[in-house]
Protein backbone atom coordinates (compact mmCIF):
# COMPACT_ATOMS: atom_id res chain seq x y z
CA UNK A 1 0.00 0.00 0.00
CA UNK A 2 0.97 3.39 -1.17
CA UNK A 3 2.14 5.34 2.37
CA UNK A 4 -0.35 8.31 3.25
CA UNK A 5 0.61 11.82 2.10
CA UNK A 6 0.67 13.81 5.34
CA UNK A 7 0.92 18.15 5.11
CA UNK A 8 1.50 19.51 8.51
CA UNK A 9 2.18 22.68 9.27
CA UNK A 10 4.07 24.50 12.26
CA UNK A 11 7.51 21.97 12.23
CA UNK A 12 9.94 24.23 12.88
CA UNK A 13 9.50 23.19 16.77
CA UNK A 14 7.38 21.92 19.13
CA UNK A 15 4.26 19.70 18.56
CA UNK A 16 4.78 20.48 14.95
CA UNK A 17 8.48 19.29 15.02
CA UNK A 18 7.07 16.41 17.05
CA UNK A 19 4.33 15.08 15.12
CA UNK A 20 6.16 15.50 11.48
CA UNK A 21 9.60 13.68 13.24
CA UNK A 22 6.61 10.63 14.43
CA UNK A 23 4.97 10.15 11.26
CA UNK A 24 8.54 10.44 9.15
CA UNK A 25 10.19 7.92 11.21
CA UNK A 26 7.38 5.70 11.36
CA UNK A 27 8.76 2.31 11.30
CA UNK A 28 6.66 0.12 8.90
CA UNK A 29 6.52 4.12 6.44
CA UNK A 30 3.09 4.37 6.62
CA UNK A 31 3.59 8.25 5.76
CA UNK A 32 5.14 10.86 3.15
CA UNK A 33 5.21 13.84 5.31
CA UNK A 34 5.47 17.06 3.83
CA UNK A 35 6.39 19.53 7.05
CA UNK A 36 5.96 22.92 6.77
CA UNK A 37 7.68 25.99 8.13
CA UNK A 38 7.57 29.66 8.14
CA UNK A 39 10.85 30.14 6.77
CA UNK A 40 13.40 27.89 5.69
CA UNK A 41 15.51 29.69 7.68
CA UNK A 42 13.93 28.03 10.87
CA UNK A 43 14.48 24.21 9.24
CA UNK A 44 17.31 23.34 11.53
CA UNK A 45 15.92 22.11 14.60
CA UNK A 46 13.14 19.74 12.08
CA UNK A 47 15.91 18.69 9.98
CA UNK A 48 18.08 17.23 12.83
CA UNK A 49 15.15 15.51 14.44
CA UNK A 50 14.50 13.66 11.77
CA UNK A 51 17.90 12.29 10.52
CA UNK A 52 18.47 10.47 7.33
CA UNK A 53 14.69 10.62 6.81
CA UNK A 54 14.61 13.81 5.30
CA UNK A 55 13.95 13.85 1.28
CA UNK A 56 13.29 10.49 1.88
CA UNK A 57 9.86 10.11 4.02
CA UNK A 58 9.92 13.93 5.07
CA UNK A 59 10.13 16.96 2.45
CA UNK A 60 10.42 20.15 4.00
CA UNK A 61 8.41 23.18 2.56
CA UNK A 62 7.99 27.06 3.10
CA UNK A 63 4.65 28.36 3.90
CA UNK A 64 3.70 30.92 5.93
CA UNK A 65 -0.14 30.15 6.82
CA UNK A 66 -1.52 33.96 6.46
CA UNK A 67 -0.13 34.34 2.89
CA UNK A 68 -2.83 32.86 0.55
CA UNK A 69 -0.29 32.33 -2.13
CA UNK A 70 2.22 30.38 0.03
CA UNK A 71 -1.07 27.72 0.78
CA UNK A 72 -1.75 27.59 -2.94
CA UNK A 73 1.87 27.56 -3.97
CA UNK A 74 2.83 24.35 -1.72
CA UNK A 75 -0.64 22.70 -1.78
CA UNK A 76 -0.73 22.76 -5.77
CA UNK A 77 3.12 21.54 -5.54
CA UNK A 78 2.32 18.41 -3.71
CA UNK A 79 -0.85 17.80 -5.91
CA UNK A 80 1.49 17.80 -8.81
CA UNK A 81 4.49 15.56 -7.54
CA UNK A 82 2.01 13.18 -4.75
CA UNK A 83 -1.60 13.34 -6.51
CA UNK A 84 -3.36 13.77 -3.92
CA UNK A 85 -3.08 14.89 0.20
CA UNK A 86 -4.58 12.07 3.16
CA UNK A 87 -4.37 14.32 6.07
CA UNK A 88 -3.80 17.68 7.02
CA UNK A 89 -2.67 18.47 10.36
CA UNK A 90 -2.88 22.40 11.49
CA UNK A 91 -0.37 22.98 14.15
CA UNK A 92 1.03 26.74 13.65
CA UNK A 93 -0.02 28.90 16.09
CA UNK A 94 0.54 31.82 18.35
CA UNK A 95 -0.56 33.29 21.43
CA UNK A 96 -1.24 36.51 23.23
CA UNK A 97 -1.89 37.27 26.72
CA UNK A 98 -2.34 40.58 28.43
CA UNK A 99 -4.66 43.18 29.17
CA UNK A 100 -7.40 43.38 27.14
CA UNK A 101 -7.64 47.41 25.71
CA UNK A 102 -4.14 47.45 25.42
CA UNK A 103 -3.51 44.79 22.71
CA UNK A 104 -2.88 46.86 19.35
CA UNK A 105 -4.60 46.14 16.61
CA UNK A 106 -2.39 44.48 14.69
CA UNK A 107 -1.52 42.12 17.41
CA UNK A 108 -5.47 41.17 16.89
CA UNK A 109 -5.11 40.55 13.49
CA UNK A 110 -1.77 38.51 13.83
CA UNK A 111 -2.59 36.11 16.02
CA UNK A 112 -6.44 35.88 14.27
CA UNK A 113 -4.48 35.67 11.17
CA UNK A 114 -1.95 32.46 12.06
CA UNK A 115 -4.96 30.91 14.53
CA UNK A 116 -7.89 31.48 12.78
CA UNK A 117 -7.97 32.55 8.60
CA UNK A 118 -4.70 30.64 7.91
CA UNK A 119 -6.09 27.36 8.86
CA UNK A 120 -9.26 28.01 7.73
CA UNK A 121 -7.58 29.15 4.17
CA UNK A 122 -5.33 26.05 4.07
CA UNK A 123 -8.18 23.54 5.02
CA UNK A 124 -10.18 25.53 1.79
CA UNK A 125 -7.35 24.53 -0.34
CA UNK A 126 -6.80 21.36 1.11
CA UNK A 127 -11.09 20.22 0.47
CA UNK A 128 -11.24 20.13 -2.91
CA UNK A 129 -9.00 17.19 -3.97
CA UNK A 130 -9.97 15.70 -0.66
CA UNK A 131 -13.33 15.84 -1.54
CA UNK A 132 -12.71 14.79 -4.95
CA UNK A 133 -10.73 11.13 -3.85
CA UNK A 134 -14.14 11.07 -1.28
CA UNK A 135 -11.51 10.47 1.58
CA UNK A 136 -9.30 12.35 4.12
CA UNK A 137 -8.59 13.86 7.58
CA UNK A 138 -7.96 17.55 8.75
CA UNK A 139 -6.95 17.34 12.27
CA UNK A 140 -6.06 20.24 14.35
CA UNK A 141 -4.40 21.59 17.61
CA UNK A 142 -6.73 23.52 18.96
CA UNK A 143 -6.90 24.46 22.83
CA UNK A 144 -8.93 24.14 26.23
CA UNK A 145 -8.93 27.79 25.63
CA UNK A 146 -10.77 27.11 22.71
CA UNK A 147 -13.93 25.94 24.78
CA UNK A 148 -13.25 27.47 28.03
CA UNK A 149 -12.10 31.15 28.00
CA UNK A 150 -8.76 32.19 29.77
CA UNK A 151 -8.21 35.28 32.12
CA UNK A 152 -6.02 37.86 30.01
CA UNK A 153 -6.49 35.82 27.27
CA UNK A 154 -9.47 37.03 25.58
CA UNK A 155 -7.85 37.32 21.47
CA UNK A 156 -6.52 33.72 21.87
CA UNK A 157 -9.03 32.09 23.37
CA UNK A 158 -11.67 34.04 20.67
CA UNK A 159 -8.93 32.91 17.61
CA UNK A 160 -9.44 29.33 19.42
CA UNK A 161 -13.24 29.67 19.45
CA UNK A 162 -13.69 30.28 15.94
CA UNK A 163 -11.60 27.15 14.86
CA UNK A 164 -13.78 25.42 17.13
CA UNK A 165 -16.69 26.71 15.16
CA UNK A 166 -15.57 26.26 11.52
CA UNK A 167 -14.73 22.99 12.27
CA UNK A 168 -17.88 21.77 14.00
CA UNK A 169 -19.94 23.47 11.10
CA UNK A 170 -17.75 21.63 8.38
CA UNK A 171 -17.71 18.23 10.23
CA UNK A 172 -21.18 17.62 9.67
CA UNK A 173 -20.86 18.34 5.56
CA UNK A 174 -17.90 16.68 4.55
CA UNK A 175 -18.22 13.46 6.29
CA UNK A 176 -20.35 12.66 3.50
CA UNK A 177 -17.69 12.67 1.48
CA UNK A 178 -15.59 10.39 4.04
CA UNK A 179 -13.62 13.31 5.09
CA UNK A 180 -13.12 13.11 8.98
CA UNK A 181 -11.96 16.12 11.13
CA UNK A 182 -10.75 16.09 14.26
CA UNK A 183 -10.06 18.65 17.21
CA UNK A 184 -6.66 18.21 19.79
CA UNK A 185 -7.90 20.56 22.71
CA UNK A 186 -5.15 20.55 24.97
CA UNK A 187 -4.11 22.24 28.10
CA UNK A 188 -0.47 23.86 28.83
CA UNK A 189 1.81 21.99 26.84
CA UNK A 190 5.63 22.22 27.40
CA UNK A 191 6.90 24.51 24.41
CA UNK A 192 8.21 27.68 23.39
CA UNK A 193 4.89 29.21 22.81
CA UNK A 194 4.38 28.94 26.80
CA UNK A 195 7.77 30.09 27.56
CA UNK A 196 7.10 33.47 25.50
CA UNK A 197 3.81 33.81 27.37
CA UNK A 198 5.07 33.35 30.40
CA UNK A 199 7.78 36.31 29.53
CA UNK A 200 4.38 38.27 28.18
CA UNK A 201 3.23 38.15 31.42
CA UNK A 202 5.81 39.26 33.56
CA UNK A 203 6.72 42.54 31.33
CA UNK A 204 3.21 43.89 32.17
CA UNK A 205 3.46 43.01 35.87
CA UNK A 206 6.51 45.22 35.70
CA UNK A 207 4.93 47.91 33.67
CA UNK A 208 3.94 50.58 36.28
CA UNK A 209 1.91 52.20 33.46
CA UNK A 210 -0.60 49.00 33.62
CA UNK A 211 -3.77 49.53 36.78
CA UNK A 212 -2.62 47.94 40.01
CA UNK A 213 -5.39 45.45 39.80
CA UNK A 214 -4.59 43.95 36.48
CA UNK A 215 -1.29 43.33 37.60
CA UNK A 216 -1.71 41.71 40.82
CA UNK A 217 -4.35 39.41 38.89
CA UNK A 218 -1.71 39.24 36.17
CA UNK A 219 0.96 37.91 38.73
CA UNK A 220 -1.56 35.64 40.28
CA UNK A 221 -2.31 34.13 36.83
CA UNK A 222 1.24 33.67 36.07
CA UNK A 223 1.75 31.85 39.62
CA UNK A 224 -0.73 29.37 38.88
CA UNK A 225 0.18 28.78 35.21
CA UNK A 226 3.65 28.22 36.40
CA UNK A 227 2.50 25.76 38.69
CA UNK A 228 -0.08 23.80 36.66
CA UNK A 229 0.35 20.71 35.64
CA UNK A 230 2.58 20.36 32.31
CA UNK A 231 2.05 17.89 29.52
CA UNK A 232 4.66 17.09 26.70
CA UNK A 233 4.80 17.32 22.83
CA UNK A 234 4.95 13.35 23.04
CA UNK A 235 1.42 13.65 24.75
CA UNK A 236 0.11 15.37 22.22
CA UNK A 237 1.37 13.49 19.26
CA UNK A 238 0.69 9.74 21.14
CA UNK A 239 -3.21 10.96 21.28
CA UNK A 240 -2.62 12.45 18.05
CA UNK A 241 -1.41 9.33 16.11
CA UNK A 242 -3.55 6.63 18.56
CA UNK A 243 -7.00 8.33 17.86
CA UNK A 244 -6.58 10.48 15.48
CA UNK A 245 -4.24 9.59 12.67
CA UNK A 246 -4.48 6.02 13.17
CA UNK A 247 -8.11 5.37 13.07
CA UNK A 248 -10.51 4.81 10.59
CA UNK A 249 -13.37 6.89 12.22
CA UNK A 250 -12.30 9.38 14.62
CA UNK A 251 -14.04 11.31 17.32
CA UNK A 252 -14.46 14.97 16.44
CA UNK A 253 -12.67 16.67 20.10
CA UNK A 254 -10.03 14.93 21.88
CA UNK A 255 -9.08 16.80 25.22
CA UNK A 256 -5.58 16.26 25.87
CA UNK A 257 -5.22 17.34 29.66
CA UNK A 258 -2.65 16.10 32.68
CA UNK A 259 -4.91 12.89 34.39
CA UNK A 260 -5.28 14.59 37.60
CA UNK A 261 -7.40 17.89 36.39
CA UNK A 262 -9.79 15.97 33.65
CA UNK A 263 -12.14 15.52 35.92
CA UNK A 264 -12.20 19.43 37.66
CA UNK A 265 -12.22 20.66 33.86
CA UNK A 266 -14.40 18.39 32.45
CA UNK A 267 -16.95 19.21 34.97
CA UNK A 268 -16.46 23.03 34.18
CA UNK A 269 -16.85 22.79 30.55
CA UNK A 270 -19.74 20.98 30.60
CA UNK A 271 -21.75 23.49 33.21
CA UNK A 272 -24.42 24.62 31.02
CA UNK A 273 -24.69 28.26 32.75
CA UNK A 274 -21.27 28.89 32.60
CA UNK A 275 -21.04 29.80 36.01
CA UNK A 276 -18.60 27.10 37.28
CA UNK A 277 -16.47 28.25 35.15
CA UNK A 278 -16.50 31.68 35.92
CA UNK A 279 -16.08 30.65 39.47
CA UNK A 280 -12.62 28.46 38.54
CA UNK A 281 -11.42 30.88 36.43
CA UNK A 282 -11.77 33.78 38.88
CA UNK A 283 -9.54 31.76 41.31
CA UNK A 284 -6.81 31.67 38.82
CA UNK A 285 -6.42 35.42 39.16
CA UNK A 286 -7.57 35.47 43.06
CA UNK A 287 -10.35 37.98 41.93
CA UNK A 288 -12.80 38.61 45.12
Amino acid sequence: MAPQVVLVTGCSSGIGLCAARRLAQDPDQRYLVIATVIAMAEKAELVAAVGDAIDKTIFIKEMDITKDEDITRVVDDVIKTRGRIDILINIAGIAIIGVPERVSRARIESIFNVNTIGTIRLTQAVLPYMKQKKAGKIISVSSLAGKQGVPYGEFYSSSKFAVEGFFESLLSTVKSFNIRICMMETTQVKTRLVTGVFSDIDTQINDDTIDDIDRRQLRCLLDVLKEFPFISVDDVVDVMMTKCVEVDDPVFRHLVVPPETKEALIETVADLTGEKSIVALRKFIKAS
